[in-house]
């Protein structure tokens, strides 16, 4: 990384870093690459097509394709009913809301449930398998 100044000086006043207090010349470099092996493209190829990649993707599609398919499908029969049912939208509902606005407002928590899913099924399915086979590959390679 280049720097619009000299260590020793303060940066020019086009600088970016101008403004920081003299303690923080010059910013710190951002990166926070972690140095590990890098296989060769061969060793991916092969992963790709081995037994424990394919159970990872069909451990990860028969889990995110339906929960992907199910929200999508509710949020469009919203829009749907939104649309063409207006008069079913119109329905005065709960605390002064008529039920549009209650299905509008619903298609927050159902993300949210939707997430927290796809996370507890990532974390306890997915990231094991997952670095099972970054294990090996990285194995490999050392």
């Amino acid at each position: 990384m280049t720097h619009s100044h000299t260590p020793d000086g303060p940066p020019e006043e086009d600088s970016p870093e101008f403004h920081l207090p003299p303690d923080h010349w010059p910013l710190p470099e951002l990166s926070t690459f972690e140095s590990h092996p890098h296989p060769a493209t061969n060793r991916y190829v092969a992963t790709r097509d081995s037994a424990d990649y394919q159970r990872l993707r069909k451990t990860f599609t028969g889990f995110a394709f339906p929960i992907v398919i199910g929200v999508l499908g509710i949020y469009f029969v919203y829009v749907l009913l939104s649309i063409y049912a207006t008069g079913l939208m119109k329905t005065p509902g709960w605390g002064g809301l008529n039920l549009g606005l209650w299905l509008s407002l619903a298609q927050f928590p159902i993300t949210w449930i939707a997430t927290w899913a796809y996370i507890r099924h990532a974390n306890g399915k997915l990231d094991p398998l997952a670095a099972e086979i970054r294990t090996k590959l990285e194995a490999e390679e050392a």
